[in-house]
């Protein structure tokens, strides 16, 4: 079995430090690898509606106060002071992008017309989780989430949550999973709102799901302080289970920051919140991805997709024509024309987990071809240039 934190050095994709504890350092290939996921996700996000933005890391304690965030989940929470040693601590740093995005949308009158409003952000949230808990990038205090909300209708619900099951599906796919299981995470003891509220938000969540024909399993006591949940679990090649989705259907905190918008008649209609992430940490699920596959990564999301090697000084001048094309149709390449013996490059290249190697010698030179090596593959291919283009431009 694989453990990320190996293959992230193996790699040279991140590491960890004991001053930073459950805090990530990314390195430029592992940074890339990172932004190659979080584009993807921006593109399905953005067929499905939402609208990117962005929110501070640090927010007043009035609005944690607010939504219950400070009664509830301080302990969690980083918080912060002002050099004043007396004075109360003012600010947390965010453990979650709801409350921002409410002041988003609260930041002007609302009409029908902009319902439903969904938006997305690839927020840097921090959670106080204790030190013998954190686990590499399986378990942090610092990550990004792709973290979403809907306003919209009550009506709406059923077809947001089908929508955000469709992401699912479409999204784990891509990445080479194919079976996932539902749970939904009912009322905790702890809890804000009404018996009501919490009946309307469960029967909701319970009734699309079974609308959607998936099969589920109820979890009594585990859903959020402000709502209940469908918790998404996918299974790795290993057998393993992680949970990764979640989507929350929310009636309190439309209450609490009396969330609101003009309908047809002009009158302020209160509306309901949807809280969704599709991956959830995007470095869990990185360390996810490379435990999966052992580090030999799907090609189209591998961070570097192919290295251009040559042979020798004779061949360095095809080597740097090739890393110049790919380069221009937005190949993710690297080119080693070094004194070392080819023998040695593959060896290293491989090591990384390199999916494709272009060897080119004085053969290839000549003939404008290279000899292609793909990881875990016997053998190499003599190809044209234009052939591994259309590979590589075919993964977009």
């Amino acid at each position: 079995m694989f453990d990320h934190r190996e293959l992230a050095k193996v790699m040279d994709l991140f590491h960890f430090e004991e001053h930073s504890p459950g805090m990530m350092f990314w390195h430029p290939i592992g940074l890339q690898f990172f932004r190659v996921i979080e584009d993807f996700m921006r593109q399905v996000y953005q067929a499905y509606g939402f609208e990117e933005v962005r929110s501070p890391v640090a927010l007043n304690r009035s609005l944690w106060e607010r939504s219950g965030h400070w009664q509830k989940f301080r302990k969690n929470m980083f918080v912060v002071g002002i050099p004043d040693a007396d004075a109360e601590p003012d600010y947390a740093l965010k453990p979650m992008s709801c409350p921002a995005h409410i002041a988003i949308y609260k930041s002007h009158k609302r009409s029908y017309r902009e319902i439903p409003m969904r938006l997305l952000e690839f927020g840097i949230v921090h959670r106080n989780e204790p030190s013998g808990t954190l686990s590499g990038c399986m378990r942090l205090r610092q990550f990004v989430q792709d973290d979403a909300h809907i306003f919209c209708r009550e009506a709406d619900i059923r077809d947001e949550i089908s929508n955000f099951l469709r992401m699912v599906k479409q999204v784990y796919a891509a990445f080479g999973y194919n079976n996932f299981s539902i749970r939904i995470a009912l009322r905790p003891e702890q809890r804000l709102g009404s018996d009501e509220l919490w009946d309307r938000a469960e029967s909701a969540l319970i009734e699309a799901v079974q609308a959607l024909d998936y099969a589920y399993e109820l979890a009594p006591g585990e859903g959020s302080f402000y709502s209940p949940k469908i918790e998404v679990s996918l299974q790795d090649h290993l057998g393993r289970s992680w949970q990764c989705g979640t989507i929350q259907v929310d009636f309190n905190f439309p209450q609490l920051f009396d969330l609101s918008f003009v309908n047809e008649k002009g009158d302020l209609e209160q509306l309901v919140m949807l809280h969704q992430a599709v991956l959830g940490s995007l470095e869990r699920w990185i360390g996810i991805l490379l435990e999966n596959h052992g580090g030999v990564l799907p090609l189209w999301v591998a961070p570097v997709q192919i290295a251009v090697a040559s042979v020798s000084k004779k061949s360095a001048d095809w080597a740097e024509v090739i890393f110049k094309r790919l380069k221009q149709i937005g190949a993710r390449v690297e080119l080693h024309v070094s004194d070392r013996t080819i023998a040695k490059k593959i060896r290293e290249l491989s090591v990384r987990k390199i999916p494709l190697i272009a060897v080119v010698g004085e053969k290839e030179a000549m003939n404008q071809s290279l000899n292609l090596r793909r990881l875990g593959i016997a053998g190499q291919q003599e190809i044209q240039l234009p052939e591994l283009e259309t590979e590589l431009l075919n993964l977009r």
